[in-house]
Formats: structure tokens, C-alpha cells, sequence
């Protein structure tokens, strides 16, 4: 009787499983394989601006970009300035514009530090112009900068040795990537996030379903048995799902739980009172306090030697970004952040700053800060998860395989439908023919848009206005593309056709990059330019991929047997689904 009940609960639960991977599975593979791409936006978007690639590395012109500040956001009350790292080698300037602040009274005190009596509005060395700003917030963004690009910023991006201002053509970048993972493009952004967030709870059926399907799941993780038909795909699912099944369900529990306050706005407003942005203050606890302006002028101290100062406190640690509050004031403040967050608590508490006074250049001690509650440990660690922020390059790779995998266990889990109900006859119903279309135009098809994406990078002018829109649209004219060719063209050809299409695009952006202004593989091999060589490599290995697979799919012969159980489930239902329980007792054909 307990086995009876055992192997029920087995087939309901399958039955679940198909039924939540198969319903959202495409719309699921386009946020895992977005998402996986989205832990390295910043180089994705740095390679899409080979204006860029050139960068040279041995110097750090702050002084320079402190006058060019001091010249263009005077009464701006606040700067930031990104240093370069080893995930952007540019220098970034970003101000406020959207408040200035009102004009003060001038004092004649001396830069504090060195005793400077220079007049800053007048200094351009040589009797150079101005430097060209970028007018695109977006695209200001995009050439470089970490900072959130949002009304009221104007940034500008530099050469960090020379302090010469760099003219990036304007890119989507891996910004679309991202934000397509999270909000889908084209959809108000509260209904793409409701969207996302319905599918996301449909993945988590699936995941905790699968793992109660699966009885020898992590023994499966070691078998893999090739020419066997829907076995074979029923190995491949295991091992990719086993591979990186704590990724799986993190990554799922944790973009429910970013998307928590739209998805479950009940709980916020019983707890806050409708308060959401005392929720939010609860997350992520609250910021520094900034100390009002005081109306006076006063010179800013020199930013060079605050730096100097700060490297050799931390001991050579290397520091990210330099935050000036109220330049110009008598009471401006300076902050300089460590560029590491190894934490995964997050929040300010992680981050390592030191606070002086932006007119003598005195330490400042850091205000007391509380330390997280448990909302905001719980909150702090799932989004440094979700989004990686915390990893340095070995933890990011691995959330990359780990992206990898989860993209292949659902594109396994969608082909395996297919395969387990395939007929050796031509004519498919019509739920049947549906899935297969869609497998081909949602896997293959969006690897072709997001290839296409890439090349429309470069192959649109660089001056041409909008641009950044066009690549979208080549993106989304690409994948529409790919569903009308999966619909007129049989399945085994449209998996070959579109195979090669996305493994040849993909394959070939070294080649296009070095064709159209970049810096070559070898160049950036050679140069130690691993920000562009990764790109580069992986374009090479994912494109390789495709190709490998497409020429698998051209020699396999599919060999059919109808079984007892197969022919009972066509009996019972066209469009029914069968068990992977059944998968794993029933001999392959």
C-alpha cells in the first residue's frame, strides 16, 4: 500500500513537473540564458564600444577630471568619479544636474592640502576646449560608467591616462540584457515584472517537483548514455539540473523575493502601512547622512592626494569610486569606496570607506551606522546572490556555469516532450507541432537574436541617431524571423538551419570585432586584455557549441518503436503528458 502510495505521488508530481516546465518553459529559457549573460553586462557592454577598446592603463589622470568637474558641474552637489577596474578600464565622471545649488558667497581661502591659490574656472591646460559630453544618459552609461543611469546625471567618460574625453558611439549594450531578464522589453514594466514573476514561481514547481520526481537523481548526475533517444535527453537533463541544482533553487527564491514586494503587495502594506518606501528603507538600510551645504565657497581639496592617502591606509587595496558631496562648500565632504565588496551581507556596513573633508582634507570619522537587522541580512544576501554583485572573477564564472546549466536543463526538458512523443509518421497534432516550433524559435531562434543583437552593434552606423533602439529592433526582428522560418520549414531542418545560423553569428564576432575597429583577440591576448579576450573566447566556445550540436542533429537518424505505454498516452490524449517516471523504466527505442 505505501509503495502504491509512493509511486502516485511520484505520478502526480510529474505530472506537475511537465506540465509547469512545458507551459513557460521558452519564456523561462529566455530569462535564464539573459540573466546568465547579465553577470558580465558591464565587459558585454564595454565590447560593444570598441571606441573605447584602446584605453590606455598606465596612468590616472584625477587631477584632470577633478578640473574638467570643477569647470562643467560647479554647482552640481554631487559628483561621482569611477575609477577604472578590471571590469571597465575607463574613468567615469557623473554629477547632478537636476538641483543646483544656489550661487554663494566666494571666499579667497587656499585649496586645503597644498595651499593651491589657482583660479579653477580658468584652467585648461595648453588652451584646449572643452571636451564633447555625451548628451545620452543611456549611452553615457553604456560607455563605461557603473553609475544608474537616470534623469538629472550627465557623466562623461575619460581616458584614465590622459584625461582626454572619449566619444563612444551610442549601444544598448548589456543594459537591454538585463533589463529584458528581469521586466521583458516592450511591456509597461509593472506588467513585465508581473510576468517574470508568474514564471519564476512556475520554475520553483518545477525545480522542487523534479527533485521528488527524480528518485536517483544525484546517482543519474554520473550517467550519461549517448544514441539512446529520449534516454540520452533524459541523462543530459539530470546532469544539468543536478549540476548546479543549489544555484537553481537560489536564483529562483531570490528573484521571487526581489520581485516579492509587487508580487505579494498585501504583506508590505499590512506590515508598513502602505509605507513602500519605509519597506525599502527596512531592506536595505539607511544611507549616510550628507551635512547640508553651508552657502559659503570654499576650494576643494586636492583629489590626488586624498587617493594617495587612502591606497596607502588600505595598503594598496584598489578603490572604486570617489563620491563628492556639496563640491565648492565650505562644509563638502568627500567619500572614497573600496572597489571590492567581497561581503555577501552587502549594504553599507560591507563596504569600505573613508570619509574626509572636502576643503582640508582632514579624516572624517564615518557616522554610526546600525548594523542589519535580520530582514536586512536575509534581504542584503539574496540580491548580492541573484545579481553577483559581491563576486570577484572566480565566483562570477561560476555563476556563469552555473547560468549555463540551469539554460540547458530547460532546453533539455523542452526537447525531451518532443522526443518522448515523436511518431514515425509526418503528420503531428497539432499540440505536438505547436511545441516543436516553439523549441526551435525559443532556443535557437533567441541564441540567432541575441547573435544578431551583436551584430547590429557594429554594422549600424556609429553615428546614427537612436541607434541603441535599432539593435533592439534587429533583436526582436531576428527572433520573429526565426518563429516564421520554424513554422514553414520541418522540425529536424529548422533545428539545423537555425543551429547554424546562431552557431556561424555567434561564432563569428571575433572576427567581426577585429573587422570593425576593436581590438583583436590576439591583440587583447597579447596586450592582457582579458576584459575583451573572455568575450571573445566565449563567443568562440558557445558558437563552436551550435555548430557541434547542428552537425549532431544532421547525422542522428531517429529510430522508432511504439510501446504499450506510449500508445495508451496517445489514446488517452493528444496533447497529454508523460511522466519521466515512465521515462526512466521504459526501455529507449
Amino acid at each position: 500500500m505505501r509503495f502504491d502510495q509512493a509511486r502516485s505521488m511520484r505520478l502526480s508530481m510529474s505530472w506537475l513537473h511537465t506540465w509547469s516546465g512545458l507551459v513557460l518553459g521558452w519564456l523561462l529559457f529566455a530569462i535564464f540564458v539573459t540573466g546568465t549573460l547579465s553577470f558580465f553586462r558591464n565587459e558585454i557592454t564595454f565590447w560593444m564600444q570598441p571606441e573605447l577598446h584602446r584605453v590606455k592603463t598606465n596612468g590616472l589622470a584625477l587631477s584632470r577630471a577633478q578640473e574638467i568637474l570643477e569647470q562643467e558641474a560647479a554647482d552640481s552637489p554631487m559628483w561621482i568619479i569611477t575609477l577604472p577596474g578590471a571590469r571597465n578600464p575607463t574613468l567615469g565622471l557623473a554629477w547632478r544636474a537636476d538641483a543646483p545649488r544656489p550661487v554663494a558667497k566666494t571666499t579667497h581661502s587656499r585649496r586645503g592640502g597644498e595651499a593651491r591659490g589657482e583660479n579653477y574656472g580658468n584652467r585648461h591646460e595648453g588652451g584646449e576646449g572643452r571636451p564633447q559630453f555625451e548628451k545620452n544618459n543611456a549611452s553615457a552609461s553604456a560607455a563605461g560608467n557603473t553609475t544608474s543611469s537616470r534623469p538629472g546625471m550627465k557623466r562623461l567618460t575619460l581616458d584614465p591616462a590622459t584625461g582626454e574625453a572619449l566619444t563612444a558611439r551610442e549601444t544598448a549594450g548589456g543594459d537591454f540584457l538585463y533589463r529584458f531578464h528581469f521586466e521583458l522589453y516592450g511591456l509597461e514594466p509593472g506588467w513585465g515584472r508581473w510576468i517574470v514573476g508568474i514564471a519564476t514561481m512556475f520554475m520553483l514547481v518545477a525545480i522542487v517537483s523534479g527533485v521528488i520526481v527524480h528518485r536517483n537523481i544525484f546517482k543519474d548526475f554520473f550517467t550519461f548514455r549517448t544514441g539512446k533517444g529520449k534516454r540520452s535527453w533524459l541523462d543530459a537533463h539530470n546532469a544539468s539540473s543536478v549540476f548546479s541544482l543549489p544555484f537553481h533553487l537560489i536564483i529562483t527564491f531570490s528573484g521571487l523575493l526581489l520581485l516579492g514586494n509587487l508580487l505579494l503587495p498585501s504583506a508590505v502594506q499590512s506590515a508598513f502601512q502602505g509605507d513602500s518606501r519605509a519597506y525599502m528603507q527596512s531592506v536595505r538600510g539607511g544611507n549616510t547622512p550628507v551635512t547640508p551645504p553651508s552657502g559659503e565657497r570654499a576650494p576643494l581639496t586636492d583629489l590626488s592626494a586624498l587617493l594617495a592617502f587612502t591606497e596607502q591606509v588600505w595598503n594598496g587595496q584598489p578603490i572604486g569610486s570617489i563620491t563628492v558631496n556639496h563640491p565648492g562648500d565650505r562644509r563638502a565632504t568627500v567619500e572614497l569606496r573600496a572597489a571590492n565588496m567581497d561581503s555577501l551581507m552587502g549594504g553599507r556596513g560591507a563596504a569600505r570607506i573613508l570619509r574626509f573633508d572636502g576643503v582640508s582634507g582632514q579624516t572624517l570619522d564615518m557616522p554610526a551606522v546600525a548594523p542589519p537587522s535580520i530582514v536586512q541580512s536575509v534581504w542584503n544576501i539574496q540580491v548580492m546572490l541573484h545579481r553577483g554583485f559581491f563576486a570577484s572573477p572566480v565566483p562570477r564564472w561560476l555563476l556563469f556555469l552555473a547560468g549555463v546549466g540551469g539554460s540547458l536543463m530547460i532546453a533539455t526538458g523542452l526537447v525531451m516532450w518532443s522526443i518522448a512523443r515523436a511518431k514515425a509518421r509526418e503528420k503531428l497534432s497539432f499540440g505536438h507541432r505547436l511545441v516543436d516550433v516553439l523549441n526551435v524559435a525559443g532556443i535557437a531562434g533567441l541564441l540567432i537574436a541575441i547573435g544578431a543583437h551583436f551584430w547590429a552593434n557594429r554594422l549600424i552606423p556609429a553615428d546614427l541617431a537612436h541607434r541603441g533602439d535599432w539593435e533592439i529592433k534587429v533583436f526582436f526582428i531576428a527572433w520573429s524571423a526565426s518563429c516564421i522560418h520554424a513554422l514553414l520549414r520541418k522540425r529536424k531542418t529548422a533545428w539545423i538551419e537555425q543551429l547554424v545560423c546562431a552557431g556561424a553569428l555567434i561564432a563569428a564576432l571575433p572576427i567581426l570585432n577585429a573587422l570593425t575597429g576593436g581590438l583583436s583577440l590576439p591583440g587583447s591576448v597579447e596586450q592582457g586584455r582579458w576584459l575583451l579576450a573572455g568575450f571573445d573566447i566565449c563567443a568562440l566556445a558557445i558558437g563552436g557549441g551550435l555548430l557541434f550540436a547542428a552537425h549532431k542533429v544532421m547525422l542522428h537518424t531517429p529510430k522508432f518503436r511504439v510501446t504499450k505505454a506510449a500508445s495508451a498516452i496517445d489514446t488517452e490524449s493528444k496533447l497529454s503528458f508523460p511522466d519521466f517516471a515512465q521515462l526512466q523504466t521504459e526501455e529507449p527505442a
